[in-house]
């Protein structure tokens, strides 16, 4: 376990593109600094009662990212936390203004190759997956939200290192 400076930073909030890791990154990241881990995601299925891809589809994905914003103003104050937001949660300044200044915010950075490969290696459904069907298109998406994901105070290469290594790398911008 590490010695984490808590008058700095309070807990981390993870961005970026779908399959650039933040929930296994993050789950690391919270084991190596003795936090809890929130996975966004999960914390949506569980309060909807419904899975990601049917709430997006059935409901669409302005009535989806409501539901996620009104979440995240749950999960982002909570201290000694690690929250992995959604690949889409950082396209709104609203989501952005919720985050206190006490929390590390990290961009996990992904290339369009390596997410769509990931995704399509983890057989998950994600709606934008689903709709993005080539590499192309992910570039298009992902070229989109850099911007988005830029306001984070750090970001880490996703591409370097297995999920605990990076995890590691983002505890050296704690301390």
């Amino acid at each position: 376990m590490v010695t984490v400076n808590a008058e700095q930073f309070d807990s981390v909030l993870l961005v970026g593109f779908m399959a650039s890791g933040k929930s296994s990154v993050g789950r690391e990241l919270s084991t190596l600094l003795g936090w809890k881990f929130t996975d966004m995601d999960a914390a949506i299925e569980k309060k909807t009662g419904s899975p990601i891809d049917i709430l997006f589809n059935e409901k669409g994905e302005n009535y989806f990212r409501g539901i996620e914003s009104e979440i995240a103003l749950e999960l982002v104050p909570l201290k000694g936390t690690v929250l992995a937001t959604g690949g889409g949660w950082a396209l709104s300044n609203q989501n952005w203004r919720a985050v206190p200044e006490d929390t590390l915010t990290v961009w996990l950075k992904v290339t369009p190759e390596v997410a769509f490969k990931r995704a399509l290696n983890e057989g998950l459904s994600r709606p934008l997956f689903d709709q993005n069907k080539s590499v192309e298109e992910f570039a298009l998406l992902l070229k989109g939200r850099r911007h988005w994901y830029g306001r984070a105070r750090h970001s880490v290469d996703s591409e370097q290192g297995d999920p605990q290594e990076i995890a590691e790398s983002i505890v050296k911008c704690i301390d």
